[in-house]
């Protein structure tokens, strides 16, 4: 087994452990090239996007992280990409790049930062866009229907593929990423809207059946 997949797996068994979690949607996510974008609460989030497939995923991290040895060490092992504060890292966006070109997929957390603030979804720092138009693959939303607290299952739920080829031909400007990266945002948010009304709708119709079959009688 590769280090990779080692990894992975200890992560896994060690996530479901303090913050178990349910992955839904994750046959959404095709083979090859593509970018994985989450809400974000925990350091143990990156384990839900490994976990929607059996491709490895390059994480984008925090070059903060390098100054702890134990997760310098973690990071280099499963080949992430090491991002500064400001995003404004060419070495990193070209270094992703290069993996969606051969096939392999990305990972980040387009809010920047763990939301401590409250809400849903903080804006979007950029980045998920850039790499998703430039190397012309899908991007796929993994949120979390809410923050992951210790010992109490969270449901993690893939979103379809987000296509922007209707940007792959253009000149892009500034306006034209931020424009894409709205659209992302709304289409993250949507993921987990669309779920939560499913599940809505769906225990009303068991409560209407349920109702139908009483007679619309109290049951005795």
């Amino acid at each position: 087994m590769s280090s990779y997949g080692f990894l992975k797996g200890v992560m896994r068994v060690v996530t479901q452990l303090i913050f178990p979690f349910k992955l839904i949607g994750k046959e959404k996510v095709q083979n090859g090239a593509c970018v994985l974008v989450g809400n974000h609460y925990r350091l143990w989030d990156i384990t839900h996007m490994a976990c929607t497939t059996k491709e490895r995923v390059h994480f984008i991290t925090k070059q903060e992280l390098y100054n702890n040895r134990f997760l310098a060490y973690l990071c280099r092992k499963v080949e992430a990409i090491p991002v500064s504060r400001d995003g404004q890292d060419a070495k990193a966006i070209m270094t992703a790049l290069r993996y969606l070109k051969k096939g392999e997929k990305i990972s980040m957390f387009p809010e920047g930062t763990r939301n401590r603030t409250g809400e849903e979804l903080q804006p979007l720092k950029g980045g998920a866009a850039l790499f998703a138009i430039k190397a012309r693959v899908p991007v796929y939303p993994v949120m979390c229907l809410r923050k992951t607290r210790l010992f109490r299952r969270t449901k993690i739920v893939v979103g379809d593929a987000i296509d922007l080829s209707a940007y792959y031909e253009r000149r892009m400007t500034a306006e034209d990423y931020a424009e894409a990266e709205q659209l992302i945002r709304e289409r993250m948010l949507a993921t987990k809207h669309d779920y939560l009304a499913a599940m809505a709708e769906k225990k009303n119709k068991k409560k209407r059946k349920r109702d139908n079959t009483d007679g619309g009688q109290p049951r005795v």
